[in-house]
């Protein structure tokens, strides 16, 4: 009997990691190895392959020509073993459905609709997995994903949600922004840039805020937008996420101002990965509750 020549499993997780990553170091940081265990760990599948599959640069590492046609079958057969299970008699996973989304995302789009999705599908076994970076993802970790992305992405197909469009809010009642006298401005971290663009705003608009203007960074989107609606100082407003809140009556423009950003919230699903059924069926119900979206 011929022995089948196949690869460690570890040494996959950590091609498919570097290559995610771009880097060794960062690689090691989501695995919690070293970064000579992580080199090692490619070299053992280099090694297995009979060719290197990286080619350093500046900044770190990435896939060379045939690196990038095995990091396709890898991701393949990664998807393959994921779903092996589907359909058997006595399994639940074949109603079991990833969906992987940011913070912003889930708590202020996916929460809201979740009573309404349990409903719609009551067979579905949803596990909602929160990450603030796509990137960081490999295609196996997830059926569907919702994610601001300011374009397409190849290997994925990106159906396309809502506009990036920005506009200041508060709780009605509150003053407009341009008559407060000591604004207080509900930001984030740095790390949370692409989600508070303030700065990009008051340029766009034209508008300068008083000396007095105070900045409160909170921990989270969901935080600044709470904090609005409860009347403590103006967030920054992806109508997207928070059109809902407006409609109800729950928050208002703190501005007449709405800037049209290039990036869109998609639904996406990476070409690697099998479509299930209960995928397809979860995507539908997710385009179809779309209330303030588009549709190209």
């Amino acid at each position: 009997m011929t022995r089948l020549r196949v690869p460690p499993l570890s040494a996959l997780v950590a091609f498919q990691t570097v290559a995610r990553c771009g880097s060794i170091s960062a690689a090691a940081q989501i695995l919690g190895l070293t970064q000579s265990g992580v080199s090692r760990q490619i070299a053992r599948l280099e090694d297995h392959v009979g060719a290197v599959l990286f080619e350093r640069t500046t900044s770190g590492v990435m896939l060379n020509a045939l690196g990038q046609e095995y990091a396709l079958q890898v991701g393949q057969a990664m998807d393959a073993l994921s779903v092996l299970s589907e359909g058997m008699p006595g399994t639940h996973d074949s109603h079991r459905v990833v969906l992987a989304c940011s913070q912003g995302v889930a708590d202020l789009w996916v929460m809201p609709r979740l009573a309404a999705l349990h409903h719609e599908l009551p067979w579905l076994e949803l596990k909602l997995r929160v990450d603030e970076n796509i990137s960081q993802l490999r295609p196996d970790e997830y059926d569907l994903a919702l994610y601001h992305r300011p374009g397409r992405v190849a290997d994925f197909v990106m159906h396309p949600l809502g506009a990036e469009e920005m506009v200041p809010v508060t709780a009605p009642g509150q003053p407009l922004l341009a008559e407060m006298e000591t604004p207080l401005l509900l930001t984030m971290e740095e790390t949370f840039k692409e989600w508070t663009d303030w700065g990009n705003w008051l340029f766009s608009a034209g508008v300068t805020l008083p000396e007095a203007t105070m900045r409160w960074k909170m921990g989270s989107y969901r935080l600044a937008i709470e904090a609005a609606v409860q009347g403590t100082g103006v967030a920054m407003g992806w109508t997207w996420l928070v059109q809902d809140l407006i409609d109800a009556g729950h928050l208002v423009q703190a501005h007449p101002y709405r800037l049209m950003g290039q990036g869109r919230y998609y639904l996406i699903r990476p070409t690697q990965r099998h479509l299930r059924a209960p995928a397809k069926k979860l995507f539908d119900w997710l385009v179809a509750s779309n209330r303030h979206g588009i549709t190209k």
